[in-house]
């Protein structure tokens, strides 16, 4: 087996990357804001929220605080930012919008009622995050079911939309996994630094999607031809 000493090397390695990356998502976005349409200003929200929770996680870090309370402030914001993702994605989904208020309204709810009386914000939110990575995988499925109806499939913005949700449903899946198998992964030290080692490369995945998405929608040139 690998040392944890490795493992906890290319997990600090991988969280650092992540913050690279995050860094360049935040600031691409932000030159291009004005050219945005609303998937990606949303999306941007979202990034931006991420970045920021990343900084004070390693600040609390740092000065030795417990930074769990961020992970149940993001569970939450994760969900209710890439919703309304997701909201601007199905614009065209009438049940979608209809249901779109009532389903937050009640899902944010019961991740807050989890942190106050099932799961402590100093312990982490296994409940509320598993079923946040479960609706979002869901989100991104019915996506790909309804690329059918979906018209210019070829066009830049729709290829960028389809990278999103391919690197939500490879991160929140495998993220998932981990967080299901956590309990168990919290006994055994080897195995909990092999599980957060495997999320932290797999943040860096997801983010670099996210990266590339957002290049080829709004800066690489595309002929005039396409």
């Amino acid at each position: 087996m690998v040392s944890n000493t490795l493992l906890n090397q290319l997990n600090l390695y991988a969280a650092n990357l992540v913050l690279v990356v995050l860094g360049l998502n935040v600031l691409f976005f932000a030159l291009k804001f004005k050219h945005l349409d609303l998937p990606f200003r949303r999306l941007f929200y979202f990034v931006l929220f991420n970045f920021a929770i990343e900084v004070s996680a390693l600040i609390f870090q740092y000065v030795g605080l417990n930074n769990l309370p961020l992970l149940h402030l993001y569970t939450l914001v994760e969900f209710i930012l890439l919703s309304f993702y997701f909201k601007s994605v199905f614009a065209d989904k009438a049940i979608f919008q209809k249901v779109f208020w009532y389903f937050i309204s009640v899902v944010s709810l019961l991740i807050i009622y989890n942190s106050i009386f099932i799961q402590s914000i100093l312990k982490f939110n296994t409940l509320a995050k598993s079923g946040v990575q479960i609706i979002l995988i869901f989100y991104a499925i019915v996506y790909f079911f309804n690329l059918v109806e979906q018209r210019s499939l070829n066009t830049a913005r729709f290829k960028s939309i389809r990278l999103i949700n391919s690197a939500i449903i490879t991160y929140y899946s495998g993220s998932l996994f981990i967080f299901m198998f956590s309990r168990i992964s919290f006994w055994n030290e080897e195995i909990y630094v092999i599980f957060w080692t495997f999320n932290g490369f797999l943040n860096l995945v997801f983010q670099l999607l996210i990266f590339t998405a957002l290049w080829m929608a709004y800066y690489r040139k595309i002929p005039s031809s396409q």
